[in-house]
């Protein structure tokens, strides 16, 4: 009876550890900001240019990101974010979305589709009730892709490698072996 007790908590031991590396992994890979966008309040949100920006992409761009700092700044209406390509000095726009930061929060939005083969240039703005939201809680700029391999994961934070499963095999029978 006693080995049966035994087995039973490794066997919880090792479905913990594999739940945890899962969870850690989907952390990881899904750890992308949310942004909420409610189209009806677009129009409620005011005017004021909180931040216009014109970034330069390559090929090693990932992204264009904003975010609204409430952690330390007093923002408590919505901003407007909008995304235009510049190209020969002609814009496009390419997105538009509304970003809120609850108290004590930052929130971050994330434009991952460039076309750095064709756009070297875009240009951010961010408008809004200024007296709601103060112009230092707003910060925009870029994220560079990161090249890697191996590790525990593989190359991509968006699936899992073979040394990742096989990790968590190899802890799970570590476990379950007794």
């Amino acid at each position: 009876m006693c080995w049966r007790i035994r087995m039973r908590r490794n066997a919880v031991l090792a479905a913990l550890v594999t739940f945890a590396a899962i969870g850690g992994w989907l952390a990881v890979g899904l750890g992308a900001a949310t942004v909420t966008t409610d189209t009806a309040n677009f129009s409620a949100v005011g005017s004021d240019e909180l931040a216009n920006q014109t970034l330069g992409v390559d090929s090693g761009t990932q992204s264009l990101y904003v975010s609204l700092d409430n952690d330390t700044a007093n923002a408590t209406e919505p901003a407007n974010v909008t995304v235009y390509e510049v190209v020969n000095g002609s814009e496009t726009q390419v997105d538009t979305v509304q970003i809120s930061a609850a108290s004590g929060s930052i929130e971050t939005y994330e434009f991952a589709s460039l076309d750095t083969q064709n756009v070297s240039e875009y240009r951010v703005t961010v408008t809004g009730n200024a007296s709601d939201i103060e112009s230092a809680a707003v910060d925009i700029g870029t994220i560079e892709k990161v090249s890697g391999g191996g590790g525990l994961l593989g190359g991509s934070s968006s699936s899992l490698g073979a040394g990742g499963i096989a990790a968590i095999v190899v802890v799970g029978y570590l476990f379950l072996k007794d």
